[in-house]
């Protein structure tokens, strides 16, 4: 079988740099968000008591693996012998390798929701800040997305929560299926 290597990216990190992404990423941790801050997912490995832990930030653009990696384990605050893999990712890179195929849209008409209440409401659960001010509320597994789902089906039952699921992960052949859950079922 070939090997087949891509091309090293990313400059060096500074000193500077890295002491001011590592306190961005330890404030984040202790659940001080900030707007612009990094999306944390600690994802856990069935049948163990081990985590991932995905943290989507577009500070880590320019940055190589390994420093990123250093960063969020520098930054994590809890057992790290219970974490199997560390992972830091750009929003570009989420979407190259599909790291977050689940996502939570909000399917209210203009005028049937307050734009920022769900804008808020979407943030709180994780959204991601995409160019344009757009956006995007993805999640790495089913769970944390039906999860996230149903709060804001509660929090926000006029925004009309649906679910994008990949076609690998429900029995449907299309590329995705949606699933709503209208207001007066919540």
């Amino acid at each position: 079988m070939p090997i087949i290597r891509g091309e090293r990216t990313g400059a060096t990190l500074t000193t500077e740099r890295r002491d001011a992404l590592h306190r961005r990423l330890e404030a984040e941790f202790a659940g001080e968000s900030s707007p612009g801050g990094p999306v944390i997912f600690e994802i856990p490995i069935d049948g163990t008591d081990r985590l991932d832990i995905l943290v989507v930030w577009p500070e880590f653009d320019g940055l190589r693996s390994e420093e990123r990696t250093q960063l969020i384990f520098g930054a994590y605050p809890g057992d790290r012998g219970r974490i199997a893999q560390f992972l830091g990712v750009t929003y570009a890179e989420v979407l190259e390798q599909n790291l977050l195929p689940y996502a939570v849209i909000p399917m209210a008409r203009r005028g049937e929701a307050d734009d920022a209440k769900l804008r808020a409401a979407m943030l709180e659960e994780g959204g991601l800040i995409l160019p344009g001010d757009r956006i995007d509320l993805r999640f790495p597994t089913m769970a944390m997305a039906q999860s996230a789902h149903r709060r804001l089906c509660e929090k926000m039952p006029n925004g009309y929560w649906s679910m994008s699921i990949p076609p690998w992960g429900s029995s449907s052949t299309s590329t995705t299926t949606t699933t709503t859950m209208p207001p007066s079922s919540v």
